[in-house]
């Protein structure tokens, strides 16, 4: 086994925990449908956290040729996919058992501590691209996605109205799709 093979196997766990915990959690709000209250907005942020785990695992095959892994750069990536695995899971509510569930009301309540998550998680990819980036243009073609992005989510954790939240809400969905679009035809090659 590669020593890529043992730290993409780790990140793919987590990866994979967190896809599942995804896909429960889309379950259950099918099951309850009934009960559930629809929320656009929630939905781009949950639609954004599934694609950008899919680009995330996918943008780990750029470093396939890697030989040796020093301790720090297994523990940054485990890091960030930790940092998130807890966005995909926060922003994803528990459904219950009883009573209504109203996503609207869920996006006004955790909204914030889920774009706060994306943030940290944001900037930690941003600073860990430092490390292997050649120069500042190389630095800046590789973070280009995860600058934009927390930039929208700074924007997104300013914003008052519910137009501005909706409008943070599709520019993050939109640069997650781009993203994981790229990152996905990396495969391919």
């Amino acid at each position: 086994m590669t020593s890529f093979e043992f730290v993409f196997g780790l990140i793919s766990v987590i990866t994979s925990l967190a896809l599942t915990q995804m896909l429960s959690h889309c379950v259950a709000l099918i099951r309850n449908f009934d009960r559930v209250r629809f929320s656009w907005r929630h939905a781009c942020w949950a639609a954004s956290a599934f694609m950008l785990l899919i680009g995330n695992w996918a943008a780990f095959w750029h470093v396939h040729n890697v030989q040796t892994w020093p301790m720090t750069d297994v523990l940054i990536r485990l890091t960030y996919v930790g940092i998130l695995y807890a966005f995909c899971e926060l922003v994803m509510p528990e459904a219950g058992t009883e009573g209504p569930l109203d996503l609207r009301e869920y996006h006004a309540r955790e909204g914030h501590r889920y774009k706060l998550l994306l943030l940290v998680f944001t900037t930690v990819v941003i600073l860990a691209l430092v490390r292997s980036a050649t120069g500042f243009v190389n630095w800046l073609e590789m973070a280009k996605f995860a600058i934009l992005a927390e930039a929208n989510v700074l924007l997104a954790l300013r914003a008052r109205s519910v137009r501005l939240d909706t409008a943070t809400a599709v520019v993050q969905v939109a640069l997650t799709l781009v993203y994981m679009m790229s990152t996905l035809k990396i495969l391919s090659s």
